[in-house]
């Protein structure tokens, strides 16, 4: 039975992630901040705060083909009344940094050697629209550059992929706006399908989906030219 690992797996997507990969026969390990998560969906779980150093390896007996960097913070969310860039505190900005990339980026070093070793992975960054440059729009700079950290992580990742040959993938999914605590009740989408959505790109053939960014099943796609952008600026 292939392993996953999912960060973030108390509530909300990770919570949904973690469900389907079961449902699809997946053994799944856990990471998150809940002494004792509500999650039956787990084969195994460890307490971790991705905003602090990791010792060691958490499943030092699994191997993991899957591993989803699902866990963030939103600190700088307009919704709470709090978005500016000129109100934002560096603390802010670093915490959001520490748990949105610094996590991700040392569990991502722990196991895609693993996976290159063995000619077979998956890594996933569940990150969003608001990471992309032309979506910038002067508010929530440390989520939104955060996100844009973590698409730069996937695509780099990607590149040892592709350059390594065998059954590997790394690609950025974002879920749309959907009901959990960060997206709020108000959300218009739920997140089981995205969830599945996720869930099912992982049985995607590598070369569908190594070096892309989806939302849903559909490629929302990298930067493109923006409205302060100038397409034909040669500098």
């Amino acid at each position: 039975m292939p392993s996953a690992l999912v960060t973030g797996v108390s509530r909300g997507l990770g919570w949904h992630i973690c469900q389907r990969l079961r449902t699809v026969g997946y053994r799944v390990l856990g990471v998150g901040l809940s002494p004792s998560p509500d999650n039956d969906a787990l084969d195994d779980y460890q307490v971790v705060d991705l905003t602090k150093p990791i010792a060691g390896d958490l499943f030092p007996f699994e191997d993991v083909e899957v591993l989803v960097n699902n866990a963030g913070v939103y600190l700088d969310d307009p919704r709470r009344g709090y978005g500016d860039l000129f109100s934002l505190s560096v603390d802010d900005l670093r915490d959001t940094f520490e748990a949105n990339v610094f996590g991700a980026t040392h569990l991502t070093l722990s196991y895609a050697p693993d996976m290159i070793a063995r000619a077979h992975g998956r890594v996933v960054c569940v990150s969003s629209g608001m990471g992309r440059l032309q979506d910038a729009d002067g508010a929530s700079f440390a989520y939104r550059s955060s996100k844009l950290a973590l698409n730069s992580l996937s695509l780099t990742v990607a590149r040892h992929f592709a350059d390594s040959g065998g059954d590997l993938a790394s690609f950025a999914f974002c879920p749309g706006w959907i009901r959990t605590g960060m997206g709020t009740d108000h959300a218009p989408n739920d997140p089981a399908p995205a969830a599945a959505d996720l869930v099912r790109l992982l049985s995607f053939p590598a070369g569908r989906t190594n070096g892309r960014f989806f939302r849903g099943l559909g490629e929302l796609g990298w930067d493109t030219t923006g409205p302060l952008v100038d397409p034909d600026f040669s500098g």
